[in-house]
């Protein structure tokens, strides 16, 4: 019978790094270049902004959940928003 070699111990693997809570972007409209045309609101992959339907520009209603994917900025066709990124 072959001789069977033992395990080597399992590599031990780098510590993670902790996970960021809160916000890592903010968001600033500027209401007076926009048209009300909701493509950040309904863009918005984590709901940070809403309109309702009497509204003529989006609100920010959970800033804490802002990831700063700048989907809502780099959609808007007025530039009326902006998100930056927070460290």
């Amino acid at each position: 019978m072959a001789e069977v070699a033992p395990l080597s111990p399992t590599p031990s693997k780098p510590p993670l790094a902790p996970v960021k809570k809160g916000p890592r972007g903010e968001v600033i409209i500027f209401a007076t270049w926009c048209k009300g045309c909701r493509i950040c609101v309904e863009l918005c992959p984590t709901d940070v902004l809403a309109m309702g339907p009497d509204e003529e520009t989006p609100r920010i209603v959970a800033p804490e959940k802002c990831t700063a994917c700048h989907f809502c900025d780099t959609h808007c066709p007025d530039l009326a928003l902006v998100v930056k990124r927070l460290d």
